[in-house]
């Protein structure tokens, strides 16, 4: 009787301590409180005490993170192109019905996926000799052909910038091989959905010597760019290329070195740029895992990347819920911000997530389960993709959709 007098004690006191730890808030408050909190910082707020960690572990439960951004695969088949779009769920537990959802696919004779930005994606097709571009809305499934850009011969770097509010878009195309570096200046086009033709310019291009340096390859240019705060980033070889689009004009940044104090160039292709808590983060593959950075844009050079985490493979081929052996290529894909999970392409057709929140890795979509065969086709392209509608009426209402 009396140990179970003193449990019960013990008990109420426990409850005492955790209303004091919350600041007498009721657990519905603490509750509304706690859910409106995005995950990352969620994960955080768990150290602050055992009370806040049960708490938020019984929240992230009954609130799971929901995020308006998926993914888009671009498949060439044999004779045809496809883009399938993902959505994208939260993963507390390893049910792999749970982690995405198809919502659409569609076919269509656009060879070429450039760029994806809040809601549109750019296509590329040849005419002639010339490159024409086109925006696809697939919320709303339309898409508009714009007019003719550059030739063909001149090789260039493609991007979209839409910020998802305003009622334009534009198209950024520099051309890496027409460079003067005497003047500082770079080569490019831009096209304004609001003017609705492309206009050429020499910009100008800060630190453009970094150009010069050994092991840089102008060629080297293939992940997918990053629009945030009226800015433009790229992977460019060895650098780290921004475009302020209010100012008109290139800044080159070296990228970070890895902990070999070797920078990783083997895989140029698995690089990747996402946007998240306001800094752009950097994913730098080497033989074990992936070094991820974050950009600090300060003007001393030893301020401007800081690392973040280490994802070691090893931890993703021991799993016993995906089977990989060393032999297979990965490489990053995606980052989703609000689930806190990096995204892998596990050629040939499938996609592995990595929580930061967990560290656990899950498989979360392979196109032979999807489509219950093999099927000859490969993954080109693979995008975030923001589920939205933007009416391409809304851009230039003189200029007539293409369906």
């Amino acid at each position: 009787m009396g140990m179970a007098m003193e449990t019960e004690e013990e008990s109420a006191t426990e409850q005492e301590q955790e209303m004091i730890e919350l600041g007498n808030l009721s657990y519905h408050v603490v509750e509304s409180i706690f859910s409106k909190i995005p995950l990352k910082s969620l994960v955080q707020l768990k150290i602050v005490s055992k009370t806040w960690r049960n708490s938020i572990t019984n929240i992230r439960i009954f609130y799971p993170p929901t995020t308006s951004t998926g993914l888009i695969f671009f498949l060439k088949h044999n004779s045809y192109q496809e883009s399938i779009f993902l959505k994208l769920h939260d993963q507390p537990q390893k049910k792999l019905s749970q982690f995405c959802t198809l919502h659409s696919s569609s076919t269509h004779n656009f060879p070429y996926l450039i760029d994806s930005c809040n809601g549109l994606l750019l296509y590329a097709s040849l005419n002639n000799e010339f490159w024409n571009y086109h925006i696809s809305s697939p919320v709303l499934d339309q898409y508009v052909t714009l007019p003719l850009s550059h030739h063909i011969l001149r090789p260039a770097c493609s991007s979209l910038v839409f910020d998802g509010w305003n009622h334009e878009f534009q198209i950024i195309c520099f051309f890496w091989e027409e460079v003067d570096f005497d003047a500082q200046m770079m080569n490019c086009i831009v096209f304004s959905s609001e003017l609705w033709n492309w206009r050429e310019s020499q910009l100008r291009i800060l630190n453009s010597e970094l150009l010069l340096q050994d092991g840089f390859l102008r060629g080297q240019c293939y992940s997918s760019s990053v629009f945030s705060g009226e800015k433009l980033y790229w992977i460019w070889s060895l650098c780290l290329l921004v475009y302020d689009s209010k100012g008109e004009f290139f800044t080159l940044f070296p990228l970070p070195r890895n902990h070999s104090g070797k920078k990783s160039r083997k895989g140029v292709y698995s690089q990747l740029l996402w946007e998240a808590a306001g800094l752009i983060q950097f994913c730098d593959p080497v033989k074990s895992g992936f070094f991820i950075w974050s950009f600090r844009g300060k003007s001393n050079n030893f301020d401007l990347w800081r690392l973040n985490h280490f994802i070691r493979l090893n931890d993703l081929i021991n799993d016993q819920d995906i089977r990989l052996s060393m032999g297979n290529s990965i490489k990053p894909c995606a980052f989703n911000k609000d689930l806190q999970v990096l995204y892998l392409h596990v050629m040939p057709h499938t996609i592995v997530s990595c929580s930061f929140e967990t560290r656990e890795f899950v498989q979360v979509w392979s196109y032979c389960h999807a489509r219950g065969e093999a099927e000859d086709c490969w993954i080109c392209k693979i995008h975030p993709f923001v589920f939205t509608s933007v009416d391409l009426l809304a851009f230039n209402k003189l200029r007539p959709l293409d369906y």
